[in-house]
């Protein structure tokens, strides 16, 4: 079967191919932007949309208009066309808001589905030169397209690649029921338990820190920036930690479980509680149920998701008897069968259960 696989790296760029590669990301913000108010504006006079044929077609229009979209590579234009016809689509499907307008200095990025080439310590990239990249790690299948973002003043190229690889035969062997918590990070059906590292609250204190020396500068000058650089800094160490993190849990659990089981939790909804929300967003829940996705469609395994609304927490794994558990009460008593067992390994041995029974197993 095919799938697609991203490879990412760290570009070492020149100050030449700095400022390059920011007017190449200005002039991507520039076309989305236009398009997404012309969209605005034409459906308040006529309640319709401009898809992406039209608005490729009026491109060269455009540029026209303003010469320095020119300096560009047309098939990036071409492609960030795509990714708002793409917004526009999910969004009238319900599967994601309303497109948004780009901001200078967030998620800065450009796509390339021709023209580059790499090679082993440079990348070519049209319109911007060779580019030297630190290559981590070797590359395999055939290569897609290259996209270039910006993040907290680094550069880095996401080499997107389609490879062929031998379906692995299913198998229906070593089922587990995932609990996730804000204590324990996850917990499994097989008795496994792994702490939540909490690596928002780990630098909670360097974070307020620089945010308050951003607050005394003057805004927009050349100190703020610097120090919008390091406020920047530490919520990529969060996120890089995070990640890291979530990649080693989830590839722990696709490895080692033939069936995975887990709650479809909606984290959106969770987070308007004003209590537990930091801890929550922190603990990136969303992000483990995505990774296990992808991974388990690579290794053949069978994710399935329990019901929502399902009463893991409240129902007793041995007898099935129910009982209300506030958040404060960490160990499951049952009063029918008298069972004694942690809230959280009993929630994982019920959602075990249940998915075993949404496959038709149990």
């Amino acid at each position: 079967m095919k799938i697609h696989k991203a490879y990412r790296f760290k570009l070492e760029p020149t100050k030449e191919q700095i400022r390059l590669l920011k007017q190449a990301c200005g002039c991507q913000r520039f076309v989305y932007n236009h398009y997404l108010k012309k969209n605005m504006e034409q459906y308040e006079q006529d309640k319709t949309f401009v898809f992406y044929h039209a608005m490729a077609t009026d491109l060269p229009n455009l540029k026209q208009q303003f010469p320095f979209l020119r300096d560009a590579f047309s098939q990036s234009l071409q492609t960030t066309l795509r990714h708002l016809d793409r917004a526009f689509k999910n969004f009238f499907k319900g599967a994601a808001e309303f497109p948004a307008f780009k901001k200078k200095n967030r998620h800065d990025s450009f796509t390339c589905p021709q023209k580059f080439r790499i090679a082993e310590k440079v990348i070519f990239i049209p319109k911007i030169g060779e580019v030297r990249y630190r290559k981590s790690r070797q590359m395999e299948g055939k290569v897609k397209s290259i996209t270039i973002t910006q993040n907290c003043g680094r550069w880095f190229v996401s080499v997107l690649t389609e490879q062929e690889i031998v379906e692995p035969t299913p198998t229906y062997e070593n089922p587990v029921g995932i609990d996730v918590g804000l204590k324990e990070f996850v917990f499994l059906s097989d008795g496994t338990s792994i702490a939540n590292p909490k690596y928002y609250r780990q630098y909670q204190e360097k974070l307020a820190k620089e945010q308050r020396k951003l607050a005394k500068k003057q805004k927009f000058s050349k100190n703020w920036h610097k120090q919008l650089r390091k406020v920047q800094n530490v919520h990529y160490k969060i996120r890089n930690s995070r990640q890291d993190f979530l990649h080693q849990v989830s590839t722990k659990i696709v490895k080692n479980h033939d069936i995975i089981c887990m709650e479809d939790l909606h984290v959106k909804g969770l987070v308007k509680n004003r209590k537990l929300a930091k801890s929550i967003a922190d603990a990136g829940w969303d992000m483990l149920k995505n990774m296990i996705a992808y991974k388990a469609s690579w290794a053949n395994r069978t994710l399935v998701q329990v019901e929502r609304f399902y009463p893991s927490t409240q129902e007793c794994s041995a007898c099935g008897g129910r009982k209300l558990m506030p958040l404060h009460l960490r160990t499951y008593v049952c009063e029918s069968c008298n069972t004694t067992i942690d809230r959280d390994y009993n929630a994982s041995l019920n959602i075990e259960r249940r998915g075993l029974e949404i496959l038709g197993f149990a």
